[in-house]
């Protein structure tokens, strides 16, 4: 039902105590000002009541017992809000219960003991209203660090979106810009250029085909979305699979596994294309080595997967990057990207997120 998590960062002790101080001692001071002078400022033709007197010690006496409350008030806050429940009506029905035992057991506690310590005779009636009137007072003490906790812990959340959301939008930057490094990379383009004057005295309508896979794996690597749908990745992917088909030949092998379902998912820009890159990129491809890469779907996730063939001379990498790629997953969607290396094969699964989330 629950699990355990760390305190939350948004009430540390030394807040709490800052927060119970600031509240126990306003509501007194205020208290005070009201007792003393409420009806010289609201009625000024009104005396003050020349037997009233101010007891400092009193005074003082109820403040400490409220900054108690207040203070143990704020711990249990932190402490449901520390525990991960699954729904929040769990949490908001434990919080309220927690708190009116403490704030009722609190208020008779401070209301009874100095009555059973030193007995005093009173009208009747007397103690059934200092009762209620104690546990009206501490209840409302109940309602403003509930109140207090609520708005920090959301202006707390909504400071962790905006920078996530910076952090994400440049990553998304970052990852937009090496990927465009690693498209026009003189290795790369040397490469493609290379192969495309080779089939243009050979075969035309090859070499057409060529220009245009190119000139599709240029368009999706400058696109700027923040995400797109599998479809529109595997567009780019296909394009990109097209080209090194043609580069490599019939050792190198893509084969694409995906259930038209999942078409309509997103995923982040250029993630699995970058897986594709990294494979072509740093494994042996050749006729006693063939390579095969494989896309494939499965219960909401996509694979990609491939045999290790390490080069001997490893490349050094332009492109995505795995670590930027799991970061950036768990930015926008807060998921978590699965790699599995058990020495034969190199298998990376990226979660798919429905559309309608």
């Amino acid at each position: 039902m629950i699990k355990k998590k760390s305190k939350p960062e948004f009430l540390s002790l030394k807040v709490i105590l800052l927060l119970s101080l600031g509240i126990s001692v306003g509501f007194h001071v205020i208290f005070t000002i009201s007792a003393f002078f409420g009806n010289t400022l609201f009625f000024p033709e009104m005396k003050q009541d020349p037997q009233r007197h101010f007891n400092f010690w009193r005074l003082l006496l109820f403040t400490v017992c409220n900054f108690v409350l207040v203070f143990l008030l704020f711990l249990y806050n932190r402490r449901m809000y520390g525990i991960g429940f699954k729904k929040k009506r769990m949490r908001f029905f434990f919080l309220v219960l927690g708190s009116m035992l403490i704030a009722t057991a609190l208020s008779l506690s401070f209301t009874l003991v100095p009555e059973l310590i030193q007995p005093r005779e009173h009208q009747a009636g007397f103690m059934a209203r200092i009762i209620r009137d104690g546990l009206m007072r501490d209840f409302s003490f109940m309602v403003v660090v509930m109140l207090v906790t609520k708005l920090l812990q959301t202006l707390y959340e909504r400071n962790n979106i905006r920078v996530e959301n910076e952090a994400l939008r440049a990553e998304n930057i970052t990852t937009h810009y090496e990927a465009l490094k690693s498209q026009l990379d003189p290795h790369f383009m040397f490469n493609s250029l290379n192969t495309l004057q080779s089939l243009i005295g050979t075969d035309a309508v090859k070499a057409q085909n060529y220009v245009q896979e190119l000139s599709q794996v240029l368009r999706s690597t400058l696109q700027n979305k923040e995400v797109v749908t599998l479809e529109q990745e595997l567009q780019g992917v296909q394009a990109y699979c097209n080209l090194m088909q043609i580069r490599y030949g019939d050792p190198l092998k893509f084969e694409f596994q995906v259930e038209p379902k999942y078409l309509t998912y997103l995923v982040l820009p250029l993630s699995i294309q970058g897986l594709v890159e990294n494979a072509v990129k740093h494994n042996v491809i050749s006729a006693k080595q063939p390579l095969k890469v494989v896309i494939a779907t499965k219960e909401d996730a996509l694979k990609v997967s491939n045999p290790i063939q390490p080069k001997i001379m490893e490349s050094k990498g332009n492109g995505i990057g795995l670590a930027n790629l799991v970061e950036r997953y768990r930015l926008k969607w807060n998921v978590e990207v699965e790699i599995m290396d058990n020495g034969k094969v190199f298998e990376v699964t990226l979660p798919l997120v429905s559309s309608k989330e």
